[in-house]
Protein backbone atom coordinates (compact mmCIF):
# COMPACT_ATOMS: atom_id res chain seq x y z
CA UNK A 1 0.00 0.00 0.00
CA UNK A 2 2.82 2.76 0.90
CA UNK A 3 4.65 1.26 -2.54
CA UNK A 4 1.10 2.64 -4.59
CA UNK A 5 1.02 6.28 -2.67
CA UNK A 6 5.17 6.69 -3.64
CA UNK A 7 4.39 6.47 -7.39
CA UNK A 8 1.72 9.17 -7.26
CA UNK A 9 4.09 11.29 -5.04
CA UNK A 10 7.00 10.85 -7.11
CA UNK A 11 5.24 11.70 -10.58
CA UNK A 12 4.46 15.07 -8.68
CA UNK A 13 7.64 16.05 -7.89
CA UNK A 14 9.14 14.59 -11.22
CA UNK A 15 6.29 16.87 -13.18
CA UNK A 16 7.28 20.22 -10.98
CA UNK A 17 10.77 19.76 -11.38
CA UNK A 18 10.90 22.31 -14.61
CA UNK A 19 9.38 25.35 -12.31
CA UNK A 20 10.78 24.76 -9.08
CA UNK A 21 13.90 23.14 -9.43
CA UNK A 22 14.43 25.37 -12.19
CA UNK A 23 18.32 27.18 -12.06
CA UNK A 24 19.39 30.02 -13.52
CA UNK A 25 21.73 30.08 -16.24
CA UNK A 26 24.50 32.18 -16.43
CA UNK A 27 24.68 34.70 -19.00
CA UNK A 28 26.97 33.94 -21.79
CA UNK A 29 29.06 36.75 -23.77
CA UNK A 30 29.75 35.30 -27.55
CA UNK A 31 32.26 37.37 -28.86
CA UNK A 32 32.29 37.94 -32.68
CA UNK A 33 35.67 39.66 -33.11
CA UNK A 34 38.56 39.62 -36.61
CA UNK A 35 41.14 39.39 -33.82
CA UNK A 36 39.77 35.28 -32.42
CA UNK A 37 42.85 33.77 -33.55
CA UNK A 38 44.68 36.83 -32.07
CA UNK A 39 43.02 36.90 -28.90
CA UNK A 40 43.31 32.82 -27.92
CA UNK A 41 46.95 33.03 -28.69
CA UNK A 42 48.51 35.93 -26.18
CA UNK A 43 46.57 38.79 -27.32
CA UNK A 44 44.02 40.33 -24.72
CA UNK A 45 39.88 39.50 -24.91
CA UNK A 46 37.95 42.86 -25.23
CA UNK A 47 36.03 42.26 -21.87
CA UNK A 48 39.41 43.33 -19.96
CA UNK A 49 38.22 46.60 -21.24
CA UNK A 50 35.37 46.59 -19.12
CA UNK A 51 37.37 45.35 -15.78
CA UNK A 52 39.89 48.63 -16.20
CA UNK A 53 36.54 50.65 -17.17
CA UNK A 54 35.17 48.75 -13.47
CA UNK A 55 38.02 49.82 -11.75
CA UNK A 56 38.87 53.87 -13.21
CA UNK A 57 34.45 54.66 -13.09
CA UNK A 58 34.31 53.48 -9.10
CA UNK A 59 37.26 55.44 -8.47
CA UNK A 60 36.36 58.45 -9.99
CA UNK A 61 32.81 58.03 -8.53
CA UNK A 62 34.75 57.49 -4.84
CA UNK A 63 36.75 60.80 -5.49
CA UNK A 64 34.20 63.09 -6.95
CA UNK A 65 32.20 63.18 -3.49
CA UNK A 66 32.74 66.77 -3.25
CA UNK A 67 31.15 67.63 -7.08
CA UNK A 68 28.25 65.63 -6.33
CA UNK A 69 27.62 66.23 -2.57
CA UNK A 70 26.89 70.26 -3.52
CA UNK A 71 23.52 70.18 -5.05
CA UNK A 72 21.44 67.15 -6.77
CA UNK A 73 23.02 64.82 -9.09
CA UNK A 74 25.05 66.72 -11.81
CA UNK A 75 24.69 65.86 -15.77
CA UNK A 76 26.91 63.73 -17.25
CA UNK A 77 27.67 63.25 -20.71
CA UNK A 78 30.22 60.30 -21.58
CA UNK A 79 32.41 60.69 -25.23
CA UNK A 80 33.61 58.41 -27.55
CA UNK A 81 36.05 56.10 -26.07
CA UNK A 82 38.82 56.88 -27.61
CA UNK A 83 42.05 53.40 -28.70
CA UNK A 84 45.11 55.10 -28.90
CA UNK A 85 46.74 52.14 -29.99
CA UNK A 86 45.60 50.41 -33.49
CA UNK A 87 47.11 46.75 -32.35
CA UNK A 88 44.67 46.51 -29.39
CA UNK A 89 41.85 44.49 -30.11
CA UNK A 90 37.97 46.07 -30.88
CA UNK A 91 35.24 45.51 -27.65
CA UNK A 92 35.30 49.27 -26.42
CA UNK A 93 31.56 48.41 -26.08
CA UNK A 94 32.69 46.57 -23.09
CA UNK A 95 33.86 49.03 -21.11
CA UNK A 96 31.24 51.68 -22.75
CA UNK A 97 28.25 49.28 -21.70
CA UNK A 98 30.50 48.91 -18.22
CA UNK A 99 31.02 52.40 -17.63
CA UNK A 100 27.46 53.77 -18.23
CA UNK A 101 26.04 50.90 -16.36
CA UNK A 102 28.00 51.89 -13.15
CA UNK A 103 27.31 55.31 -13.55
CA UNK A 104 23.60 55.20 -13.99
CA UNK A 105 23.13 52.63 -10.94
CA UNK A 106 25.11 55.03 -8.80
CA UNK A 107 22.14 57.40 -9.00
CA UNK A 108 24.97 59.71 -7.91
CA UNK A 109 25.37 61.37 -11.60
CA UNK A 110 22.79 61.28 -14.26
CA UNK A 111 24.16 60.33 -17.59
CA UNK A 112 22.51 62.23 -20.95
CA UNK A 113 22.94 61.89 -24.17
CA UNK A 114 23.77 65.34 -25.64
CA UNK A 115 26.87 67.67 -24.39
CA UNK A 116 25.03 70.70 -24.31
CA UNK A 117 22.91 69.33 -21.31
CA UNK A 118 25.94 68.09 -19.76
CA UNK A 119 27.32 69.59 -16.27
CA UNK A 120 30.21 67.88 -16.81
CA UNK A 121 31.39 65.07 -19.50
CA UNK A 122 34.05 62.02 -19.46
CA UNK A 123 36.56 61.34 -21.87
CA UNK A 124 37.96 57.76 -22.32
CA UNK A 125 41.39 56.74 -23.82
CA UNK A 126 42.83 53.52 -24.41
CA UNK A 127 46.96 52.70 -25.27
CA UNK A 128 48.76 49.88 -25.17
CA UNK A 129 52.29 50.43 -23.26
CA UNK A 130 55.13 48.66 -24.58
CA UNK A 131 58.00 47.75 -22.88
CA UNK A 132 61.41 47.10 -24.79
CA UNK A 133 62.27 43.54 -23.30
CA UNK A 134 58.75 43.08 -21.72
CA UNK A 135 56.67 40.26 -24.26
CA UNK A 136 53.47 40.68 -21.59
CA UNK A 137 51.23 42.87 -23.16
CA UNK A 138 50.07 46.24 -20.47
CA UNK A 139 47.23 48.45 -21.54
CA UNK A 140 46.74 51.76 -20.25
CA UNK A 141 43.18 53.11 -19.19
CA UNK A 142 42.45 56.75 -18.49
CA UNK A 143 39.01 58.81 -17.73
CA UNK A 144 39.15 62.37 -17.82
CA UNK A 145 36.51 64.59 -16.05
CA UNK A 146 35.70 67.73 -17.66
CA UNK A 147 33.28 70.43 -16.78
CA UNK A 148 31.06 72.04 -18.73
CA UNK A 149 33.57 75.05 -19.62
CA UNK A 150 36.52 72.31 -20.53
CA UNK A 151 38.07 72.59 -17.44
CA UNK A 152 39.82 69.50 -16.17
CA UNK A 153 38.41 68.27 -12.76
CA UNK A 154 40.42 64.89 -12.46
CA UNK A 155 42.01 62.18 -14.05
CA UNK A 156 42.04 58.17 -12.87
CA UNK A 157 44.24 55.81 -15.04
CA UNK A 158 44.28 52.27 -14.55
CA UNK A 159 47.53 49.74 -16.08
CA UNK A 160 46.63 45.83 -16.13
CA UNK A 161 48.91 44.15 -17.41
CA UNK A 162 48.26 39.69 -18.83
CA UNK A 163 49.58 37.58 -16.01
CA UNK A 164 52.71 35.39 -16.44
CA UNK A 165 50.70 32.01 -16.30
CA UNK A 166 48.79 29.35 -17.82
CA UNK A 167 45.31 30.77 -18.55
CA UNK A 168 46.52 34.12 -19.52
CA UNK A 169 44.02 36.10 -17.22
CA UNK A 170 44.64 39.62 -16.54
CA UNK A 171 44.76 41.89 -13.80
Amino acid sequence: MKNLLFVPAALCLVACEGTIFEQKKEQVFVIDSPYVYEQTNDMMMPDVYALAATRSVNKMLDQTADIYGKNSAPKLYITEFKKLSKSLPDGLYYAKDTTKRIIDESHIYIPVNNLNDADYYLETQIKEISFQNNQIPFIEYKIVLFDKDNNKINEWTETIRQLQNDDKSWW
